[in-house]
């Protein structure tokens, strides 16, 4: 029992170390800050202490654990603005106090301008594109859960591509019936290096709690987060779910702190072992919508 919590707490050191090391603006692979999972989404990301699928063990990998079967596989498409696409595909395993999985992301942005020289007509075009793969393990004691995921990252710009291997940790602990807490580290790793310079990575950490009122017969909670970055200022997340039996769920949440993302909202609908996901997310400064779909199925 030491052990696991000289765990957890290296869990915390790790994060708050890397938030004071790190220079501000300086992070590269930002599109790790894009979460996945429709149902997160909904809820503003609000999930570090809540989830019972595998799309939450992005967010805090000791979160595999708490997933409601013995199997799971999830798919996730992300319509993000400005043409931005990402793919999302993840399974996991759960064994009597243990659970394995992973997942594989896909995305990218086409068509920015290439520009050799001050011209207000471009010279052509390029892309971008990344990949992310992962594999998670959780296990779960007697106090709490914990959780770590090792991670490869790769993106592409133009002709030049970089590749961090890099790793998340998390734990998870219910207070009560009612309450729950989490904390995760995300993102700790080599730096990418482009071309001939190496840039940090844009590392995370984030601390949530739960609440399932009794009153409302567990159909009701109420999340909190509060992430904070190596290279940006902090952001406050807050979800609220309602769930009716196994039939259908609705979801909003609001996040704090963003440049033009605030409120979203969502659901999701069960049949049988299937469960079918949506999420919308508002962005002001006309950079659009994003609309994301889930499929999960449970074994």
């Amino acid at each position: 029992m030491r052990i696991t919590k000289l765990v957890a707490i290296t869990i915390i050191v790790l994060g708050a170390s890397s938030l004071a090391l790190a220079d501000a603006g300086s992070a590269s692979f930002i599109f790790l800050r894009t979460g996945v999972g429709s149902r997160p989404t909904s809820l503003a990301e609000a999930v570090t202490a809540s989830g019972d699928d595998i799309t939450s063990a992005f967010y805090n990998p000791a979160l595999l654990w708490a997933i409601s079967s013995k199997r799971q596989v999830a798919f996730m498409y992300n319509a993000y603005f400005s043409d931005v696409t990402q793919n999302y595909l993840s399974a996991a395993m759960k064994g009597t106090n243990y659970a394995i999985g992973g997942y594989l992301i896909l995305g990218g942005v086409p068509d920015f301008e290439r520009r050799t020289e001050p011209s207000p007509d471009p010279s052509g075009t390029f892309d971008e594109n990344c990949f992310v793969g992962s594999l998670i393990y959780a296990r779960h004691f007697k106090l709490f859960d914990l959780g770590l995921n090792l991670k490869y990252a790769y993106e592409k710009i133009d002709y030049e591509s970089a590749s961090p291997i890099m790793f998340d940790a998390g734990v998870y602990k219910a207070i009560t019936s009612e309450l729950s807490v989490g904390a995760s580290t995300k993102n700790i790793g080599t730096e990418p290096k482009f071309v001939n310079e190496s840039y940090p990575l844009s590392q995370e950490y984030r601390i949530g709690a739960a609440y399932k009122p009794m009153k409302f017969n567990r159909s009701l909670e109420l999340m909190a987060d509060a992430v904070f970055y190596s290279d940006i200022d902090p952001r406050y997340n807050f979800g609220l779910e309602y769930s009716y039996k196994n039939y259908f769920t609705l979801r909003t949440g609001y996040g704090a702190g963003y440049e033009s993302r605030g409120l979203s909202f969502g659901g999701g609908v069960m049949y049988r072992q299937f469960q079918f996901d949506y999420a919308f997310v508002n962005y002001s400064n006309d950079v659009g919508n994003a609309h994301r779909f889930t499929m999960l199925a449970s074994f």
